[in-house]
């Protein structure tokens, strides 16, 4: 669980509104994440557990649900992926000045994650089974 402290931002994105908060852990540690549509739990997010160096985490469990939900077609989450790794490169600069000053961080556009779940996200749709169905002729 975490305590969310600080709104930086939010924006909208396709049907989810991101919002990017400071955060504490129950342990105290600092951290900085996008939470989907307000939700306790961000998608993902940077944590400054080793205070020289922020790592990088992900919620498969929420991008898993969030890829379930998408109705939009294979451009459209391109597009929307897009957009969403904008805003969020965006809140990272922002981390860095206001929460993490002098440590190394692990950016979200050099996670080689990043690349699983733009995959995972835009086709979707295509890696699910396909319903078969089958017509028997009377």
């Amino acid at each position: 669980m975490v305590t969310k402290n600080i709104l930086v931002d939010s924006a909208l994105i396709g049907t989810i509104h991101f919002y990017a908060y400071v955060f504490n852990t129950d342990n105290g540690v600092i951290g900085f994440g996008l939470f989907p549509n307000n939700s306790p739990r961000p998608i993902f997010y940077l944590l400054n557990s080793q205070g020289t160096k922020i790592s990088l985490h992900f919620d498969e469990e929420l991008i898993l649900k969030v890829c379930q939900q998408s109705n939009f077609t294979t451009h459209e989450r391109r597009m929307l992926f897009r957009e969403f790794l904008d805003f969020a490169t965006k809140m990272e600069k922002k981390a860095a000045q206001l929460v993490f000053r002098d440590t190394k961080m692990n950016y979200l556009a050099d996670s080689r994650e990043m690349v699983k779940y733009k995959r995972m996200y835009v086709h979707f749709k295509d890696s699910q089974p396909k319903e078969s169905r089958t017509i028997f002729a009377d």
